[in-house]
Order: structure tokens, then sequence, then C-alpha cells
């Protein structure tokens, strides 16, 4: 569903500052004191870090487990970025420039497959029906995030189907014969030819007996003689 605001991701966005306090109280305190709303993972979330990141490498791990999960999943990377760069951000000076501006922009030397290690542990342990009720922010009930296993399970019967499909097609194909189906005007011109080759049968048969019966005649002619 497409809509015409940034709403529903300032939502999801907001829920990041919900994953950090659950696993980091003092973390998330900090960041709250610096008055840094979550908006700084906005690019994160909109591009899939494709316009933070220049690794090519980095930017298609990331598309792999993006494509493949929940559409939140990115919710939950971004949470694991920033734990992840505790330190740093607890060193900062508790302004609200300075930490945005710190968080803002995503490391170099990131360590993606260490952080899809996080995401994947991040949502295990905060499901995206549990984590919006902890957070008090519910998503649109038609969103991609709340019907994505319907969604999927639906997408898997339908490939299931499909596979039967071609599975049954094939059978038919390589072990039964062809079967056609004539037209009325096909069907009556199949039996005009059928007569036509009999009539060619009973005229040779005509013949054929004809032919005998003069040379028997001729025969018996000679014999008189």
């Amino acid at each position: 569903m497409m809509f015409n605001s940034l709403e529903p991701v300032m939502k999801q966005l907001t829920i990041i500052d919900t994953i950090v306090r659950l696993e980091d109280n003092e973390l998330h305190e900090f960041i709250t004191e610096a008055g840094v709303l979550p908006y700084y993972a906005l690019s994160w979330v909109i591009t899939w870090c494709s316009h933070d990141l220049d690794d090519l490498e980095q930017i298609t791990r990331l598309f792999d487990l993006f494509l493949t999960c929940n559409p939140f999943t990115v919710i939950y990377f971004a949470a694991a970025v920033v734990l992840s760069r505790r330190q740093g951000i607890l060193a900062l000076d508790c302004d609200t420039s300075t930490v945005h501006s710190f968080l803002t922009k995503l490391p170099r030397d990131l360590d993606v497959d260490k952080m899809c290690e996080k995401t994947r542990e991040l949502s295990s342990k905060y499901g995206v029906y549990d984590i919006q009720c902890k957070s008090t922010i519910a998503l649109d009930q038609f969103s991609a995030v709340n019907r994505f296993e319907q969604d999927w399970q639906s997408m898997s019967d339908l490939n299931e189907e499909v596979e039967r499909v071609i599975r049954i097609l094939r059978e038919e194909r390589y072990d039964k014969p062809i079967e056609f189906s004539l037209a009325k005007e096909q069907h009556e011109h199949s039996l005009l030819n059928q007569l036509l080759g009999r009539k060619e049968i009973y005229t040779i048969f005509t013949l054929g007996a004809s032919i005998g019966l003069l040379a028997l005649w001729i025969a018996n002619s000679n014999l008189i003689k």
C-alpha cells in the first residue's frame, strides 16, 4: 500500500528507540537526554543503506537480507547499528547536533555480516507484533510489515500450486498421446475421405473380378474349339 506521506516510515523509525531502550537503557537515556530523535536513520530505511554506503559488496549483502525477510528488518538493522556504536556515542558531548551528526553517518568499516547476525537476533527476540505492543506504536494493519507472514504464506501456497500444475502438464505431455478435437466440418471431411477410400477398394475388387471372369470365359472358349 502506498501512502502520500512519510508518516508510516516515521512510526517505524520511532520503534528504533524502543529496541535500543530494551537492549541498552543507559545508551537510550543518553540519546534521549541529547534530544536526538531516530530520524537520523531515515536514509538507512528508505534506501536500504545504499545512500550511505559506497561498498557495493556491503550494499548487496544488505539487500539480500532485506529482500528475504520482513520489511521491518531494516528497523532491527538500524537498532543493531546504534547498539554497536555504544562506546563512540557515550564518549560524545551530550548535545543534539553532535550526537545526531555522529549517528547519521554509517561507519565506512561497518561489519555488515556482524550487523546482519545482530539484526536476526533482534528480530527473533522482539517479534513484529510484540515490539509494536512494547512501543505502543501500532502500524497500519494492511502494511507490508503486518501482512508479511500472511502474504508470504499465500505466495508459498501459490508457488506449490504452480509447481503441481506444471508437473501434471509434463506428465500429460510425455505419457499421453495428443488428443485432437475436430470441428464439425473437419469431422465430416474425415468421414468423406473414409467413404471415398472404401469406394476405391470396391472399384478395384469389381475390376479384378471382371478380369477374372473374362479370362475364364476365354479359356472355356478355347477348350470348346
